[in-house]
């Protein structure tokens, strides 16, 4: 991907999702961050679930050390 399409890449999503939402704590179980558009309800519930189910996984793949 050439510096001219990652520009546009993520002028389009913003663009596109001009809202966020941060979920969690980077020291307590991870942290998240779901852009989206508030005036489309089914597609943000869709973007947050998947962060979630995301951010689980990834969890369940790191060891805790005693």
């Amino acid at each position: 991907m050439t510096e001219e399409q990652i520009v546009r890449h993520i002028h389009e999503n913003k663009e596109n999702r001009p809202d966020s939402l941060t979920v969690g704590t980077p020291s307590k179980g991870g942290e998240i961050k779901v852009y989206f558009n508030a005036a489309r309800p089914e597609e943000t519930n869709a973007l947050i679930d998947a962060a979630l189910a995301a951010r689980a996984y990834a969890a369940s793949k790191v060891q805790v050390q005693p």
